[in-house]
């Protein structure tokens, strides 16, 4: 790209030596850099420099002048002059299509596979991006985070634009706000879930994590905001909001609500009310929770002018969520459940969903993260002594932890409530554990991981998925 073009994109303070008259590529990332790229310096160590400008940087961009033999664009704020270079480098593509982010604690990645298959039927061409993955026409790629890097987040776009996406849905963590992913970005519409407590070790405290959440609601980057009326922060939401704001609930008053509400063996079904348009909804999808997920994809598919008929057709279709509530066998006459449940108010609404649906017991297989967290252990186990009939407690992604450490903290919470429970450290005997002693009638939830496709242990991702493990099992029954 021709730099005199890209300058004149940029909010910038001095230009210290001799602008080059193009560059190759853009990063912030100094492994990245490759000969002729624009080096976006961020963080405060020489190595990073030093490393640029061995690999061919010819551009350092940064927030102050640096010792440096290579051309320096100083600037005021280097998120806001990554945006406007990514924006001019990749030819502004945010300006040829629409994007719906959505944030919350739970049900980001459910609400945009939901709402994309809504508005495929509604004739849209759909691209997702979030925490299973990226697709768009055919194409899947896995995601390196939840919420792409702002540099990335412009190439994705530009990608999409070029291959005929129209509409952009993408999970925007609370991560992503914070440290700004999405600057620059407009939104067409911003969905709120809900706020519960997570990420605590990164935020510090609920507080920190709410408010930064909250903060991407200001009305001034987007069109429409699609709240959750029976969630507090979601109430705050609605009460601050300027601008265009849509509520769903089912509890509250809202633009959007559920009445009927019935959470049944095959799915879910309620009545919408989209708008005063009346219409009955039936979802292969499972749990209250996903009620509240199809009425914000039904709100938002709605302001892109898909009828009320068509989207009750193409929720009739959807299949759960991989990882997410997911049915994956029956077994002994027990359906068994993967889920991605790891907070407290995830693994209880997953847990009280299934026991709403089970006619015989409900066993609960779970573990927590090593190095995240650790107050919400006992919590979860608290949950799962109360709602399940008998639950065992094991590793999940342990990371630098001890296990059995880890596995103490949750019994602490559970055994307050029940000694139905066991802990057994070695997941897959955990799981073979559970499938031996269910029945006819049980639900079995196996929870935490839901389509994750390994194990972190001591810095190594080791080859590990509940699902492959519960269908390995029923493959050795029938044999």
């Amino acid at each position: 790209m021709e730099v005199n073009k890209l300058i004149e994109q940029i909010d910038y303070i001095d230009i210290k030596g001799v602008l080059p008259d193009e560059i190759t590529d853009v990063t912030n990332n100094s492994k990245e850099v490759v000969e002729g790229s624009l080096f976006i310096y961020e963080k405060e160590s020489k190595k990073y420099l030093v490393e640029a400008q061995k690999k061919g940087c010819k551009i350092v961009v940064s927030q102050e002048l640096v010792e440096i033999d290579l051309c320096v664009i100083i600037v005021k704020d280097v998120k806001v002059a990554m945006a406007q270079i990514a924006k001019a480098f990749w030819g502004n593509p945010q300006e040829d299509l629409r994007i719906v982010g959505v944030v919350g604690t739970n049900g980001k990645t459910t609400i945009c596979h939901v709402l994309c298959n809504l508005l495929l039927e509604g004739g849209f061409e759909v691209g997702v991006t979030g925490t299973i993955g990226t697709f768009y026409k055919g194409k899947t790629f896995p995601s390196k985070l939840t919420t792409p890097s702002c540099l990335d987040l412009y190439k994705l776009i530009n990608e999409m634009v070029k291959n005929g996406v129209e509409i952009l849905v993408m999970e925007v963590s609370a991560h992503a706000i914070e440290q700004r992913r999405c600057e620059g970005i407009y939104f067409h519409s911003l969905i709120f879930t809900n706020c519960t407590e997570d990420h605590l070790d990164y935020f510090e405290n609920f507080e920190n994590y709410r408010n930064t959440k909250k903060s991407i609601f200001d009305g001034k980057n987007c069109r429409y905001m699609i709240v959750n009326s029976d969630d507090s922060l979601g109430r705050e939401i609605l009460k601050c909001a300027k601008g265009k704001v849509i509520s769903y609930g089912i509890d509250n008053p809202a633009d959007v609500f559920a009445i009927n509400v019935e959470e049944r063996q095959d799915g879910i079904e309620y009545v919408i009310n989209l708008f005063d348009v009346i219409y009955e909804i039936k979802s292969n999808l499972y749990g209250k929770v996903n009620v509240y997920n199809t009425l914000a994809c039904c709100a938002v598919s709605a302001t892109f002018g898909v009828k009320t008929y068509v989207l009750a057709k193409a929720l009739g279709k959807i299949k759960p969520i991989e990882g997410r509530a997911q049915p994956i066998a029956t077994i002994k006459g027990c359906t068994v459940f993967i889920d991605y449940a790891h907070t407290p108010d995830g693994l209880y609404q997953t847990l009280n969903s299934m026991k709403n649906i089970c006619s015989r017991k409900l066993f609960c297989v779970f573990g927590c993260g090593g190095n995240r967290e650790k107050q919400k252990r006992p919590i979860m186990g608290k949950i799962a002594g109360q709602i399940a009939d008998f639950t065992v407690v094991t590793s999940d992604n342990p990371r630098y932890e001890d296990e059995c450490d880890i596995i103490r903290q949750i019994e602490n919470g559970i055994k307050q409530v029940t000694y139905n429970y066991i802990t057994i450290k070695d997941r897959k005997s955990a799981i073979k554990y559970a499938l031996d002693k269910v029945g006819k009638g049980d639900v079995l939830v196996i929870a935490g991981k839901g389509a994750e496709e390994y194990q972190e242990i001591l810095g190594e991702r080791r080859i590990f998925s509940d699902k492959k493990e519960v269908l390995e099992y029923l493959s050795l029954m029938e044999a």
